[in-house]
């Protein structure tokens, strides 16, 4: 196990490994974009899908895209998380990096955070993230072209 795979482990997810068909959704939504070579949207990516999550007080949660709230952005990005350290671990990329902003195109804050707090760049707002964000999405395409 590497230092990112173990910083991963050390990480609490309030919601990613709460409901495990929403993940799995999701998981599906970012392999479909990997193999074809696109990005996906985070209201594209959460888009009708049901968060059951236990600790909620209203549960199952289908996001409104189009009024995200703070516990919205909270849930997707501990999934978000939780993809990550899944695709770390099956092919050494973060699955996230192929979810953007509908904005610019680019990930939002919480990839950032991610790599923070897995202790890859040494501040929120880095060159070192961009690099690593590019990096990640043409490995999240190699890995997907091939499974």
């Amino acid at each position: 196990m590497d230092a990112t795979q173990q910083r991963f482990r050390e990480i609490r997810w309030a919601y990613g490994e709460g409901d495990p068909a929403a993940l799995a959704e999701l998981e599906g939504r970012v392999a479909c974009a990997g193999r074809t070579g696109t990005l996906i949207t985070y209201s594209d990516l959460v888009r009708g899908v049901p968060f059951d999550l236990a600790n909620l007080t209203e549960s199952p949660r289908i996001i409104d895209v189009r009024d995200w709230q703070d516990l919205d952005r909270s849930i997707v990005g501990d999934f978000l998380g939780v993809m990550s350290m899944r695709s770390y671990d099956r092919g050494g990329f973060f699955a996230s990096a192929l979810a953007v902003t509908a904005y610019d195109g680019t990930p939002g804050e919480g990839f950032n955070a991610l790599l923070l707090e897995l202790g890859l760049i040494p501040k929120k707002s880095s060159e070192r993230a961009l690099d690593l964000w590019v990096e990640n999405v043409n490995k999240a395409y190699a890995w997907y072209a091939h499974h």
